[in-house]
């Protein structure tokens, strides 16, 4: 790599940058050739808008190629902010290309990052990331100073790591100020609210709340993966990656592929899957479950946006509306961050109240292997038939002064 593309002294408006990338790729199991979403680094010049790929995105490349998107995509983001930290104190810091790079530089880094208030686990996952860096950029021979001694190598039973050279100050640590469930009493209306303000989400959020899926899992859904069983009715979801937008950055993917288990309650689900149908067809090819208003397969990115609106407008019935009771809980979600997850951890905390044993809760929330879960198939109904029974008698009682219904 030569050294002079690595200097950043010269041109005050620069700026790296996280690039999504999808190429031809060789799966050498069995010769196929398939797309593959990449994470490189970009160099920005801002007055310009012009990006060009960097070659230090062979970082990433030498150490996380085979790897998921995410996981990519999380050390470009460490080493672009670390980066462009370097160039924007860069008189400061006295460094002018990375051939100047110090430890130093990576400890005040991250002290700067817990002097922000980010949280102790992201300074280590980002310490992690610049001792990787460090060592590579040192192997390549791009800093000299830094010897291999000041790279301890450590043995676990997970493998080989190189002991941190940095020694920040890292932040105390905290309970984050997060919420990850709802009362129970007011799910109905949270589903009623995104009926009203959101209802190209409204079904996907009824999978979260009673299936426990993740939002990136409901976006992936195609129309032809979901089915129904006989008797109660829960709607069977297989889950898996679809790659459905890859002319956009972002890379909605799934967990774990899996079949996962959404429970019917008072024939809600049905209600909503049979007018969401009928209601949002894809137009792109795609038979993706959950469309924009072009018709193209809906983005994580716009899913959230709609949930944001839900969010918002449920605030504002509890304020607006509510009781003392009601107006408290919406203050305190005004403090809170709360995200579509919330129906995952909603869900969660039903499935807990009822369980008996922990696997029961990771059968239904798909964290076991669904194929050797025959065995809890029996609590699942006993489960089912609690959580149905606590919300029977709540669709025409729970804060009906809230919304206005039609005949």
């Amino acid at each position: 790599m030569e050294k002079k593309v690595l200097r950043f002294d010269n041109n005050q408006s620069i700026k790296f940058s996280t690039i999504p990338v999808w190429i031809d790729y060789i799966f050498h199991s069995n010769g196929d050739i398939d797309k593959k979403h990449f994470a490189v680094i970009g160099l920005k010049e801002v007055e310009l808008e012009v990006h060009v790929i960097h070659p230090i995105s062979q970082f990433i490349m030498d150490n996380w190629k085979n790897k998921q998107f995410n996981t990519q995509r999380k050390h470009a983001n460490n080493v672009v902010q670390f980066l462009n930290y370097l160039v924007d104190n860069r008189r400061k810091l006295d460094i002018f290309s990375l051939s100047n790079l110090q430890v130093n530089h990576g400890t005040e880094y991250l002290n700067h990052l817990a002097l922000k208030g980010v949280k102790r686990s992201t300074v280590k996952d980002v310490e992690r990331t610049l001792t990787q860096f460090y060592y590579w950029l040192m192997k390549i021979e791009v800093v000299p100073l830094v010897s291999e001694n000041v790279f301890e190598k450590k043995e676990t039973h997970l493998g080989m790591y190189f002991e941190s050279p940095f020694k920040p100050l890292y932040p105390s640590k905290s309970i984050r100020e997060i919420e990850h469930t709802l009362p129970v009493s007011y799910i109905p209306l949270l589903l009623e609210v995104a009926i009203a303000v959101a209802k190209p989400i409204a079904l996907g959020f009824y999978f979260q709340v009673f299936g426990g899926i993740r939002v990136s899992e409901v976006v992936n859904l195609n129309r032809t993966q979901v089915a129904r069983r006989i008797g109660e009715g829960d709607f069977i979801l297989k889950l898996q990656n679809q790659n459905f937008r890859t002319d956009l950055r972002e890379h909605s993917s799934v967990k774990k592929i899996r079949t996962q288990r959404v429970l019917e309650i008072n024939d809600w689900g049905h209600s909503l899957f049979k007018d969401h149908i009928n209601l949002y067809k894809p137009t792109d090819g795609t038979h993706a479950l959950f469309v924009n208003r072009d018709g193209k397969a809906l983005s994580q990115r716009s899913y959230r946006q709609y949930f944001q609106k839900v969010k918002d407008s449920f605030i504002a019935l509890l304020e607006n509306h509510g009781d003392s009771e009601q107006k408290l809980l919406a203050k305190h979600l005004k403090h809170m961050k709360w995200s579509t997850h919330i129906g995952r951890g909603t869900f969660t905390n039903m499935v807990a109240e009822e369980a008996e044993n922990p696997y029961e809760i990771a059968h239904l929330r798909g964290d076991s292997n669904i194929n050797s879960s025959l065995t809890y198939m029996v609590s699942t109904e006993r489960i089912h038939k609690k959580i149905e029974d606590k919300f029977s008698n709540m669709h025409e009682v729970y804060l009906p002064k809230l919304i206005t219904r039609n005949e």
